[in-house]
């Protein structure tokens, strides 16, 4: 699994919990009390820590559980209909919760909004009118706004005023971060690609990247309040600085890669051990970024390449602005300069257009690069993009599953594969956690590889080594050497 299943199944489950986790005959609301629940990518994720760190500013603190909080917000992600269901789903929650606290502040951020808006402003995001229960939406741009909104809707509410000089920007707002030892720092917003079947560039609007001194300084925080591992986020990582907005800011030089430039500036952090990005977009992955990679000291052997089909003639109706033979391109080099070097895809089943022989060339196409893991989706079409509005969703339910499952068999055969290479090796791996349920211990390597062994609560957070024994399709399974 890769790292966007792994954070669409976390927001899953968070959404499962919230009916079954709320008591409303014995719950005890308390003031100022916030929960946030995310759903969808690793941005989502990092979004949620600033949102928490600005409603910390404002006099709240965090909730405990969802009995006893006054302020709940969801994080959307709207990649596919079933990510918005999941949301919506969570609306007779929402209102048994009003029900009992009428002053129970409910607002929605993420990939389903639009306009930055309350019930009571005059321009209304769509969400205001078709939900009862909701209070307030905003886009995660305008996160400095979220004080206004809340004042707007309870305008007796007692909040602590956030400083002005910290909110004049989105990247500004100094997230809470989840955990000490690994981080994820977004390097840009938005995205100018505009995929048909994408809603980002609508949601989050057009590219704008951070200073590269302004990267490097919370970069250089976080390892010295012990992070091990930071991840660059960006909509496409390696076209940063590269944007519209981005050359009309005069932020950057243009000698060499802005990319490139970035990574051989947080290069050189003291005590920074290891370095990811995700996700890069295959039109600007260029040798220069390989190259480095594969020279620095601290970037990984792991490269998230979202190919999406493997038929040039979906390639083109999706607007992806490269072919099968740049893609290839890419990997050979990959490999050439990383020869270990995990590549994991994302992949579109049944886009609009995709006929059986378009469908085999993505299944032969798959086959023939090998990836090392790959988050599979069946296409839905999202409301305003141009798949939607210009094309018709002609492949059936059926077929899309059909499709799917063929190719999970064929991506469980070359994971395997792919992870027998580490049979009988000694690998560093990052633990993250226990599992409750085994008793067993849990992280990755170097490569992205998910490792399982046994060992002491007192490991998680720290590096260590431990041989394998035996791979399986989706992880490694090893002891401390």
């Amino acid at each position: 699994m890769n790292t966007t299943f792994v954070a669409a199944k976390a927001g899953a489950n968070m959404a499962k919990k919230l009916e079954s986790n709320f008591d409303f005959n014995n719950s005890e609301i308390q003031n100022l009390k916030y929960i946030i629940s995310t759903f969808g990518c690793q941005m989502n994720y990092s979004d949620s820590e600033r949102l928490a760190s600005l409603l910390e500013s404002y006099g709240y603190s965090a909730a405990e559980s969802l009995e006893e909080a006054t302020l709940v917000i969801f994080n959307t992600c709207s990649i596919k209909q079933k990510a918005e269901d999941k949301v919506l789903g969570q609306m007779k929650v929402i209102a048994k919760m009003k029900k009992k606290n009428p002053n129970v502040i409910f607002g929605i951020t993420g990939c389903m909004t639009r306009t930055t808006s309350s019930r009571l402003s005059t321009q209304k995001d769509k969400l205001l009118t078709q939900l009862k229960e909701l209070d307030f939406v905003f886009q995660i741009q305008d996160l400095p706004k979220v004080g206004e909104l809340l004042k707007q809707v309870k305008p007796n509410l007692s909040i602590l005023e956030a400083s002005e000089a910290d909110l004049d920007s989105y990247f500004k707002i100094q997230p809470k971060y989840a955990t000490q030892f690994q981080a994820y720092i977004p390097i840009m917003t938005g995205c100018d690609k505009f995929c048909t079947y994408c809603i980002v560039p609508y949601s989050r609007g057009r590219e704008k990247s951070r200073k590269i001194d302004d990267i490097y300084l919370e970069a250089t925080q976080l390892v010295e309040s012990g992070c091990k591992e930071i991840t660059l986020l960006g909509q496409n990582v390696n076209s940063y600085g590269l944007s519209w907005n981005d050359k009309k800011s005069g932020l950057f030089s243009y000698q060499e890669n802005p990319f490139v430039q970035l990574l051989k500036k947080l290069d050189t952090i003291p005590g920074l051990l290891r370095l990811r990005f995700t996700s890069p977009h295959p039109q600007d992955m260029t040798n220069d970024v390989i190259d480095f990679i594969a020279d620095s000291r601290t970037l990984m052997p792991y490269i998230h390449l979202p190919l999406q089909s493997g038929s040039d003639y979906i390639l083109k109706r999706m607007n992806r602005n490269y072919d099968t033979l740049k893609f290839k391109s890419i990997v050979d080099y990959i490999r050439k300069r990383i020869p270990d070097c995990t590549i994991s895809t994302d992949i579109i089943i049944g886009f609009c257009g995709e006929t059986e022989e378009y469908y085999l060339e993505t299944y032969k196409f798959f086959e023939e690069i090998g990836f090392d893991l790959a988050f599979i989706s069946q296409f839905s079409a999202r409301r305003g993009t141009a798949a939607d509005k210009l094309m018709t969703d002609d492949v059936s339910r059926e077929e899309k599953a059909k499709r799917w499952h063929q190719l999970n068999d064929l991506l469980r055969k070359t994971s395997l594969k792919r992870n027998q290479y580490f049979e009988g090796k000694t690998v560093k791996v990052l633990v993250e956690k226990l599992n409750e349920s085994t008793g067993l211990l849990h992280g990755r390597n170097e490569h992205y590889k998910e490792v399982v062994f046994a060992g002491s609560l007192e490991l998680i957070g720290q590096i260590v080594e431990v041989q394998i024994d035996k791979a399986l399709e989706w992880l490694l399974e090893g002891k401390l050497s």
